[in-house]
């Protein structure tokens, strides 16, 4: 009976992710029926759930809370990439996606080479293929500036590719198949900004997460990830009152995002 129960619970705690997942899903499905702001804060809550991925430093088979030499550094970084982003914004623009891409395709979640790089192709273009205007309305506002013509039609070419990858994924039944075919899903049936967070989040933050969860436990994890977590998700979330009450400009926000993710897509690529 205890052996039994022993391996419900173990059952139980390997399936927490995929439900989790579900629960995302779910709230991206009801969010926008419910209307625009829903889908807004639904969208802001799955890219603020996906922080803790990154909130811990892994090295020589541990992981550990980020030191305080690690984090300063890191704020430096990222301050030099939000001031550069403000000094040319499209240029920015597309330097974000061009490592985003980068770090979806190569990250430490488990998924098939094939299956990576659809998740990631789709992440960063798969919204300008199939919402173009949208897309395009979303990069004018957090730039300022008009959207080239020629970086949509970049960014729909990397769009197919990821369609196409993920087909073949799912049909070579490669791990992460699933997880590629969702991604397809997302920017087919929900607008930008939503369907990027609900990628970020149940196709590459979770499955980082879980990936970390089999190699070190949980214990060691939580331990890891929430003091710099915490003080992520607290920034976050002022950074978003702040934006809602128009003290801060989308723009300058964006910049800070920006700024604060690209080290940790750079540290996590090397």
């Amino acid at each position: 009976m205890l052996r039994t129960a022993h391996l419900i619970a173990m059952g139980l705690r390997l399936d927490a992710g995929a439900l989790v997942a579900v629960g995302a899903v779910g709230a991206a499905i009801l969010g926008p029926l419910i209307g625009p702001a829903a889908s807004l804060l639904v969208a802001l809550v799955l890219f603020g759930a996906g922080v803790l991925h990154g909130a811990g430093e892994e090295n020589e088979g541990s992981i550990r809370p980020f030191s305080i030499i690690h984090a300063a550094l890191y704020l430096a970084v990222a301050a030099a990439v939000a001031a550069l982003y403000l000094a040319s914004p499209t240029t920015g623009l597309v330097a974000f996606l061009a490592i985003s891409v980068w770090h979806f395709a190569t990250s430490h979640c488990g998924f098939d080479p094939v299956a990576q790089g659809a998740i990631a192709a789709c992440a960063i273009g798969g919204s300008a293929l199939f919402h173009a205007s949208q897309t395009a309305q979303v990069f004018a506002s957090i730039t300022g500036d008009a959207i080239p013509a020629v970086l949509m039609s970049a960014l729909c070419v990397v769009g197919v590719a990821g369609v196409v990858a993920a087909g073949y994924a799912a049909v070579r039944e490669r791990r992460g198949g699933g997880h590629a075919i969702l991604a397809v899903m997302a920017v087919m049936l929900a607008a930008p900004v939503l369907a990027v967070a609900l990628i970020f989040f149940v196709a590459h933050a979770l499955p980082v997460q879980r990936a970390q969860v089999a190699r070190y436990g949980p214990a060691d994890v939580l331990r890891a990830t929430l003091p710099t977590g915490l003080l992520a998700l607290s920034g976050i979330a002022a950074l978003g009152v702040l934006v809602w009450s128009g003290t801060v400009a989308l723009p300058l926000a964006v910049a800070i995002a920006f700024g604060l993710a690209t080290p940790h897509m750079l540290i996590d690529g090397l």
